[in-house]
């Protein structure tokens, strides 16, 4: 297929989502601002003033990255599994597959939809939280390596459970139940190596443990892995989602009648 008409797919469809969730700004990219500022004024400056240093920072510094975070794979996670149903249920994805488009640009265009706004909420974020903060970027490619890896990895997750929802309710389902417990527990508000024998370990398979630990690093030059894990476990997940969300798109699964 033309390379030029694959281009025109990919932007019509990266350009449709974008103007779908900037039309409802308000509630897509507001209450992610408005979680973290209550986040950082009651626990970052109230709380934080009784708990001295975490992890080698203040509590506001230590607890910022993880903010910043947790807007941006629920936002890019949320965005791609609401587009992805909304899409089967109007059977506007069907349309896509006989346009023809390949399976690999319609989940390249979901998945990037989900993470520019993704990346949009954690700017936003950054911005209003920053000023409680005394933090420097120590090493920005590292940072934005992390916060794009993980809106995408969060991108092809939405994905797979837009793929699987039978309703509106499934689509939230996912999130409450297993993506906010992972967010909650993977070192967030504390560090992983303060927990007791065995949860300490546990915790090392939730994946949020890199993810944050990775962009802890990148603001704060801390943390419990330097980084390292992270660029070693992220790319593959990602990757691996990647593939399964292509591959369950190129079958048609729950898309084709």
């Amino acid at each position: 297929m033309n390379a030029t008409i694959l281009w025109n797919a990919y932007q019509g469809l990266v350009i449709k989502q974008v103007r779908r969730f900037l039309r409802s700004w308000i509630q897509n990219l507001l209450p992610s601002v408005v979680t973290a500022t209550l986040f950082m004024v009651i626990f970052g400056q109230f709380v934080g003033r009784d708990l001295g240093q975490v992890g080698g920072a203040s509590y506001a510094d230590y607890l910022m990255p993880g903010l910043v975070l947790f807007a941006v794979v629920t936002n890019a996670y949320n965005n791609t599994t609401l587009a992805f149903f909304g899409a089967r249920l109007q059977r506007h994805i069907e349309e896509m597959l006989v346009a023809p488009m390949p399976a690999w640009l319609i989940v390249a265009g979901f998945a990037t939809a989900g993470v520019l706004r993704g990346l949009m909420a954690g700017a936003l974020v950054m911005l209003v939280a920053l000023p409680m903060t005394q933090l420097e970027l120590q090493h920005p490619g590292i940072g934005l390596l992390v916060a794009v890896l993980s809106a995408l990895l969060f991108s092809f997750a939405g994905l797979l459970n837009g793929i699987f929802a039978r309703s509106f309710d499934d689509t939230s389902v996912i999130a409450t139940f297993l993506l906010t417990p992972l967010i909650y527990l993977g070192g967030v508000f504390y560090p992983i190596d303060r927990l007791p024998a065995p949860w300490d370990t546990v915790s090392l398979a939730n994946p949020m443990v890199y993810i944050v630990d990775g962009f802890r690093y990148s603001l704060l030059d801390e943390g419990t892995t330097g980084g390292g894990w992270t660029l070693l476990v992220l790319p593959v997940v990602t990757v691996s989602t990647g593939i399964l969300a292509w591959w369950l798109v190129a079958r048609g699964v729950r898309i084709k009648p």
